[in-house]
């Protein structure tokens, strides 16, 4: 059946399978928790009238038993106080029967699910959640005779950020710390670009004065010339010395910016890129965009914004939009350095060639799918006043490269291609 196939590319067939998200509100840490009766009945014993399902009318016994075994299973510790939790949402869904030949060994048990809120009551809002995932039955689709316990992708969101997670037998932990400096804090550190210098820098100016000042107040009280000599070059020797800054005025003419070398602008463009990708760590769109305007110019950031966010979308997992974990730089060649204009005035500016790949990943069920693509580009990066910022761009190859992907040859997109 096609609707089959196309479920079975976005959904594990059989086994245990759990879907675990954290979120931290103002008021309240919440694990969100949707597990199919399969992991249930491996998680403790819940006696029912149909193994194959639990109906609505059971689900006031199981909320208590819920509450014991995830109090004492999986401590959660807030600013190093342990918290117990709240059971709040339970419920259990009602499938469709067209999904059930993809579950041949735990048929109903393993399509329906039970879905829940554990709730940690927070007085202030906490610098530190520490948290312990203890469930991992086997993973009954592994080819192995002994079956290996599960893998448990999750989701954390907090502060606007959804990060990804993967809880093992062997590393079953996780600690969240508040992060501190804002959206500054979490992006790579892009070096400044070079700026115009005076000839006359206002220092030089300031000692020539001194050295005027002193020198003509000593011949007015008469002192020997070689006196005289002695306390200008001394009062100029000390700014010379000190190099104040001193008033712009005392400045004078213009040296241009000195270049720089093709490494320092291929640090610049990776650093740039990099941040680019890393601003959809974040859930809200305005803050994405504030976060991309740190890499991006007005006039680009819009269709960057949304070119980025058509290649995070993965078609075959439902239109499912993925998260950025990796981007490798394969092949960054600077092409020229020279100037451009922007906003009326000439800057330095460099275009890059590039060759880039990057991973996304999509969590559900319990398991992380990623895609991975690897595109060919040319962006020119200008130095605007608030910093380098890559001004234009064009694509002009994707393709997606990972095991799943089909054979094809590639072919030139349209401006409307994902960057």
């Amino acid at each position: 059946m096609p609707t089959n196939r196309a479920e079975s590319s976005r959904h594990p067939q059989d086994g245990p399978h759990c879907d675990l998200k954290f979120r931290v509100e103002r008021e309240a840490f919440v694990a969100e928790i949707a597990m199919n009766i399969v992991f249930l009945d491996w998680l403790l014993v819940f006696e029912r009238e149909d193994s194959e399902r639990i109906d609505p009318s059971e689900l006031a016994r199981l909320s208590p038993m819920l509450v014991r075994y995830f109090a004492a299973q999986m401590p959660v510790s807030i600013d190093a106080l342990t918290v117990a939790p709240v059971v709040g949402k339970l419920s259990v869904n009602d499938p469709d029967e067209v999904l059930l030949p993809l579950f041949p060994t735990s048929g109903w048990r393993g399509l329906r699910k039970v879905s829940f809120e554990l709730v940690y009551p927070l007085k202030s809002p906490p610098n530190e959640i520490a948290i312990v995932w203890p469930a991992y039955p086997p993973d009954l689709l592994s080819v192995l005779a002994s079956k290996p316990p599960l893998e448990i992708a999750a989701e954390w969101t907090a502060d606007g950020l959804r990060s990804q997670l993967l809880f093992t037998r062997s590393e079953p932990g996780f600690t969240w710390r508040r992060p501190t400096g804002g959206i500054d804090a979490r992006l790579d550190t892009v070096p400044t670009p070079p700026v115009a210098q005076p000839l006359v820098p206002a220092w030089a100016t300031m000692a020539i004065g001194v050295f005027v000042v002193a020198f003509v107040a000593a011949a007015m009280a008469r002192r020997a010339p070689r006196v005289a000599l002695g306390a200008g070059l001394m009062a100029a020797a000390i700014v010379l010395v000190m190099r104040p800054n001193g008033p712009a005025t005392l400045a004078w003419g213009t040296r241009a910016p000195v270049g720089i070398s093709d490494a320092a602008a291929q640090n610049i463009f990776e650093t740039l890129h990099g941040n680019m990708y890393r601003a959809f760590d974040y859930d809200d769109e305005r803050t994405t965009y504030d976060a991309l305007a740190r890499s991006v110019s007005g006039a680009l950031l819009e269709e960057t914004y949304l070119s980025v966010r058509r290649a995070l979308v993965m078609e075959d997992e439902g239109g499912a939009m993925s998260r950025v974990v990796a981007v490798r730089p394969i092949t960054t060649r600077i092409e020229s350095q020279g100037e451009i204009e922007i906003g009326g005035r000439r800057v330095p500016a460099f275009t890059v060639a590039a060759r880039w790949q990057v991973d996304g990943r999509v969590t559900h069920w319990g398991h992380a799918h990623v895609r991975t693509n690897e595109y060919d580009g040319r962006f020119v990066v200008g130095a605007e006043g608030d910093g380098w910022r890559m001004h234009d761009a064009e694509i002009l190859r994707q393709e997606r490269i990972d095991s799943v992907a089909k054979p094809a040859v590639p072919s030139a997109p349209s401006e409307l291609d994902e960057l």
